[in-house]
């Protein structure tokens, strides 16, 4: 199964999600690699991999043959990061995605054993991974914050940020995060998203410092803070992702991953 996370704006959270996904995911009992095709390279944080690792897909030039090599161990979770590249590596990733079977060739190369769940971070904004991708999920992911910037965002997720040409079972859903209901505004907007794409908004992650306190000591939430409410969210979030994956169409029929899924 392959779960595309995404955002039309940055800054909200879309990497912290991504890998709390993969925690979750690996902890249900699924084999999990967690990719990151974010230039910003920050996915490997959340995973304990050290600050001075460069390897990963763009360093030295995207992979020629199979990928496997190239993931690292985290926490119980494989860990492709983007790699410390430079801004003609950052390219020649960009135009490979562009390649046709360049990327399912090697999603599918990380995918063959069975039980295998791909969560791919992706950078915020349109991109050639986000088409890329987006053609090869199982399930598109858009995080939005409860502000007035992702509500005007909300029109064009259905028309011009994803790319036209989406595998016909793939499902798309709405993560909610930084919720603080202790905001007027902020309030106001979680309630109007909540009864406006209520089919749509799969969960609602509240505003918890154990999400922050986490990240510094390159942890999972669940690892640093069991109780807390930033833990009870995330781990919500990937018990439905999981149900949804597992219930749906796109989950048997995915044009990458075939009937292995």
């Amino acid at each position: 199964m392959l779960i595309a996370v995404a955002s039309p704006k940055g800054g909200v959270g879309k990497t912290t999600c991504a890998a709390h996904l993969a925690y979750g995911i690996a902890a249900a009992g699924y084999r999990t690699i967690a990719v990151d095709f974010d230039p910003q390279n920050s996915l490997r944080l959340h995973f304990g991999i050290p600050l001075g690792e460069a390897s990963g897909l763009a360093r030295g030039g995207p992979p020629a043959g199979a990928w496997l090599p190239r993931v690292l161990s985290g926490g119980g979770v494989g860990v492709l990061p983007y790699g410390a590249a430079d801004g003609a590596q950052r390219r020649e990733l960009d135009q490979a995605l562009q390649t046709p079977g360049f990327l399912a060739s090697g999603l599918r190369g990380l995918a063959e054993e069975p039980n295998t769940v791909l969560v791919v971070d992706l950078p915020p904004g349109p991109s050639p991974a986000l088409d890329a991708v987006s053609v090869l999920a199982d399930l598109r992911l858009t995080l939005l914050l409860a502000d007035s910037a992702s509500v005007s965002l909300l029109p064009g997720l259905h028309d011009g940020f994803y790319p036209p040409g989406v595998a016909p079972g793939s499902l798309h859903r709405l993560v909610l995060n930084q919720v603080d209901i202790r905001r007027r505004l902020n309030r106001e907007i979680t309630e109007f998203l909540q009864a406006q794409y209520r089919d749509s908004l799969l969960a609602t992650l509240h505003r918890d410092e154990a999400v922050p306190e986490a990240a510094a000591r390159q942890i999972s939430v669940l690892e640093h803070a069991e109780s807390s409410r930033a833990a009870r969210d995330l781990g919500m979030l990937c018990r439905r992702t999981l149900a949804l994956l597992n219930g749906g169409e796109s989950a048997r029929y995915s044009p990458l991953w075939g009937h292995n899924g």
